[in-house]
């Protein structure tokens, strides 16, 4: 651009590192990667990852690539994300209170952009055996997850064996239509309720509070100057943690002086119930004060940090006039899938559908003042609680919740941490990770499942092409259909299934290596011949015969002991040898 005298804008970060990605993949076979690596399903049998030229699994062992603890992922593993438009997450150190431990421990994943608070929960609601800690099973699950329910090869032209124009082309296309439809990142979130505003990194966003008969903002927020809007200060104070933040925005806490307000009024009376003048937050904050050990500590905490007088200080006994919010979901704020989600910013911070300013306060708004249209709208929204997709069970207030973009229709746009899995496999979606089909959410195998697009049982690649073989239940390209130990080709050979591996052998190498011996004659068991078999011992028919010297009569269909790896037809002929 040096003629037009403008300057071209230097490419973004992550583009670079992708590239630079895309270039060791294209210098580097893919067999080559993770050469050596030890099998985590066969441990010390297994001499190491040794990958079949473009059967995807090891020659070794037979088990998949990514059951082999491969150390250059980040070589190989990057097309799972590319096609989010995003780099792979980076470990992370969160503490969890649900674990032995009470010290930060580093995950192998957390969720895009979140805070430490809402990993956290998000974490504790996936259950222990899933939480993706370095080092543990739950990481390596996670990881092979990933790596088999977003096949690489499904949507990178260069990870595939051999592929015509026309095949790579319908494997492009494919990919185009998949990231326009289908796929995506959910975002983590936390609900919000009829008192909720939404919540972001602590930050709350509400309309404008309004005087209700006159009466003035019993409490001082700071104003948003952009918007118009006001968020408690409280929301500012760094001795406060995001959780303790949205429990007082939740509850209907205005400010840092109502929290020390709240702090003077008799715990006995508030509870009993007796003095109905008491408003509703306050009567919230000392249900939570008295039950939540972890919240009595920080509240009592952040009071004797304040510097509020105390000498004049007077109970509220009218209602709170402040900003409430409708049933939100609050987003973690992810710009890191690709799709435009809400970063996460004070700044930044939207409201996600529209919010209604109504008073806070005991039970029945309109004997407080409450405008009849503001109580219709209040009691439609606490009617109408958010329900898990995948569940159907209602999602309380404040629990943390996975929401998809993709989705066409709100009613089916939320699911449980727990919940949100393929409707196909019913496993968890890697790194939330889903590709939207029908109104459900399918991990990327199932979804070209779903599509009736074939999948070679050789390769594990798809097929894009007219022509194909069928055999026992399994698609195979047609150059691919050979042999499972010598890669033989088998059309109009015979052959036979393998029952561990699915797999077609030439009768040959059956023969050879996986047919198995009679106990009696010493001789194979061939693929056209009957046979019978206990534990580990195999027989012909015509040699499953009582092992006693003056029997020697069949036993099919009869009763049968076992001797020194011999069968016999009673007790009494174990004598008779």
């Amino acid at each position: 651009m040096a003629e037009s005298g403008i300057e071209s804008p230097a490419a973004p970060e992550w583009l670079l590192k992708l590239e630079s990605r895309r270039e060791q993949i294209k210098a580097k076979l893919s067999h080559e990667s993770g050469n050596g690596a030890p099998c985590n399903v066969c441990g010390s049998s297994c001499p190491g990852l040794d990958l079949h030229f473009w059967r995807k699994i090891c020659r070794n062992c037979k088990c998949r690539k990514e059951q082999h603890d491969c150390i250059d992922d980040d070589v190989s593993g990057w097309a799972q994300f590319e096609i989010l438009g995003a780099i792979r997450s980076k470990p992370a150190y969160i503490r969890i209170s649900e674990l032995t431990t009470d010290k930060p421990v580093q995950l192998a994943w957390v969720p895009p952009n979140v805070t430490p608070e809402l990993a956290s929960d998000y974490m504790r609601t996936l259950g222990e055996q899933n939480i993706p800690i370095v080092g543990s099973e739950a990481a390596e699950k996670r990881k092979q997850q990933l790596e088999y329910q977003v096949p690489a090869h499904d949507l990178d032209t260069n990870l595939c064996h051999n592929l015509t124009p026309y095949e790579a082309g319908q494997l492009s296309d494919y990919v185009e239509k998949i990231k326009t439809h289908c796929v995506g990142q959910g975002t983590v979130v936390r609900v919000g309720g009829d008192t909720a505003g939404l919540v972001q990194y602590g930050t709350v966003v509400q309309q404008p509070a309004q005087s209700i008969g006159g009466t003035a903002p019993a409490s001082s927020a700071p104003v948003d100057t952009a918007n118009g809007t006001k968020r408690p200060d409280y929301m500012e104070s760094p001795v406060l943690s995001d959780k303790m933040k949205y429990k007082l925005n939740l509850m209907g806490i205005g400010s840092s002086e109502m929290v020390a307000q709240a702090m003077l009024y008799d715990p006995a009376t508030v509870l009993s119930g007796v003095d109905q003048s008491v408003p509703e937050a306050i009567v919230k904050f000392h249900q939570e004060y008295q039950a939540n050990p972890k919240f009595r500590a920080e509240m009592d905490h952040f009071v004797d940090r304040l510097k509020f007088p105390t000498a004049h200080q007077t109970a509220y006994s009218e209602p709170v006039p402040y900003g409430e919010g409708g049933a939100t979901i609050v987003p973690s704020g992810s710009n890191d899938s690709g799709f435009g989600s809400i970063p996460v910013s004070p700044s930044h911070a939207q409201l996600l559908g529209p919010m209604e300013a109504l008073a806070l306060g005991g039970g029945g708004g309109e004997q407080r003042g409450m405008p009849p249209a503001q109580q219709a709208v209040r009691d439609a929204v606490a009617m109408t609680p958010h329900h898990c997709t995948g569940c159907t069970q209602p999602i309380a207030v404040g629990e943390v919740a996975v929401k998809v973009d993709r989705a066409s229709s709100s009613d089916r746009s939320i699911w449980h941490p727990q919940c949100f899995k393929c409707n196909r496999c019913g496993e968890l979606l890697a790194d939330l990770v889903y590709f939207y089909h029908g109104g459900a959410v399918y991990c990327g195998r199932d979804l070209a499942a779903m599509l009736k697009i074939p999948r070679c049982a050789a390769c594990d690649e798809l097929i894009f092409t007219k022509e194909y073989t069928a055999a026992e239940g399994a698609t195979f390209h047609v150059r691919h259909f050979c042999c499972y130990h010598c890669d033989g080709p088998l059309a109009g050979q015979q052959y036979v299934m393998d029952e561990r591996s699915a797999q077609p052998l030439c009768l040959p190498c059956y023969k050879g290596h996986y047919a198995q011996t009679c106990a009696t004659c010493k001789r194979c068991i061939g693929p056209t011949e009957q046979g019978v078999g206990w534990d580990k011992i195999h027989w012909h028919k015509e040699c499953f015969l009582c092992s006693g010297k003056h029997c020697q009569k069949s036993l099919i269909g009869g009763r049968f002991c076992v001797k020194a790896n011999r069968p016999y037809c009673s007790a009494q002929c174990t004598k008779d040898i």
